[in-house]
């Protein structure tokens, strides 16, 4: 029996490698809901750039599945997520009512600060000591989860009729410089980007709150139309994402290394 020659051996192994390759990846193409979002997700000489459009192409050439991006408000992304329009979701907390809908995969955690507005002289360290205040106005966007004792705080600044509730950060953060409201809550990674950009009023200011639990981000998988086989795939290669310390240097990309050290300090935090 002949030995077979090296480059018929390779060009066997080319073949087959490519076959394999041929087979692996979803079943479909997967629709992603991308929406302007801070350092998350941004335009860019119309182009999408930031954590979620890095961390999707990640995904798409580690498991061999296309995700497609598709651009909607985020309120429509979730309203089209819920009617099964949309295949996945990113930048999501977990809630039981997505959980209804879809197989939650988390990547990260993200950090709610408070930010300050220039025109509040007080100093402020903590939620305690904005509570403590009399008339300063908290700015809020409509579902974001807090954890349970800032939540409580917020509820009870509402009650005294100290919470102004808006559509986006965009806008908390122009009331915030026009002084109709005093402070908000805002995620680091956006936050990151507004001041970065000069969107916040010199003087304005962060505060990492001690009230603050890390509150887990992560993407759904819609189980109406992202077959279980598919699920499991993408779980997969995004744990090995995850594993591997890629989704960290993704976030070291745009936020840096000191905002990302502190999203990704806890080791003991549970892993996808």
């Amino acid at each position: 029996m002949h030995a077979m020659p090296p480059r018929c051996a390779a060009a066997l192994i080319a073949l087959s490698l490519a076959a394999a390759g041929a087979q692996a990846g979803c079943a479909k193409a997967y629709t992603v809901g991308v929406s302007a979002l801070g350092y998350s997700a941004f335009l860019h000489d119309k182009q999408w750039r930031g954590v979620v459009p890095d961390l999707v192409q990640a995904l798409e050439v580690r498991s061999g599945c296309r995700l497609v991006l598709e651009a909607r408000p985020r309120a429509r992304v979730m309203l089209e997520f819920g009617r099964g329009a949309l295949d996945i979701i990113t930048s999501s907390q977990p809630t039981p009512e997505r959980d209804q809908i879809g197989q939650y995969l988390p990547y990260a955690y993200t950090e709610l600060d408070l930010v300050v507005g220039a025109g509040l002289r007080q100093q402020i360290r903590s939620a305690a000591d904005f509570m403590a205040l009399e008339g300063p106005t908290l700015g809020l966007v409509r579902g974001i989860f807090m954890g349970a004792e800032l939540e409580a705080w917020a509820a009870a600044l509402q009650l005294a009729k100290r919470v102004e509730w808006a559509a986006d950060f965009e806008n908390l953060a122009t009331r915030l410089n026009a002084g109709r409201i005093q402070a908000a809550i805002v995620p680091s990674a956006i936050h990151a980007k507004l001041f970065a950009e000069g969107q916040m009023q010199a003087g304005s200011y962060v505060v990492d709150l001690p009230e603050a639990e890390p509150v887990p981000i992560g993407l759904y998988l819609n189980r109406q139309t992202v077959s279980e086989a598919d699920q499991q795939l993408l779980q997969h290669h995004l744990q090995q994402l995850v594993g591997e310390g890629q989704v960290e240097q993704i976030y070291t990309r745009y936020l840096g290394p000191a905002l990302t050290q502190r999203l990704f300090k806890l080791r003991t935090r549970p892993k996808p």
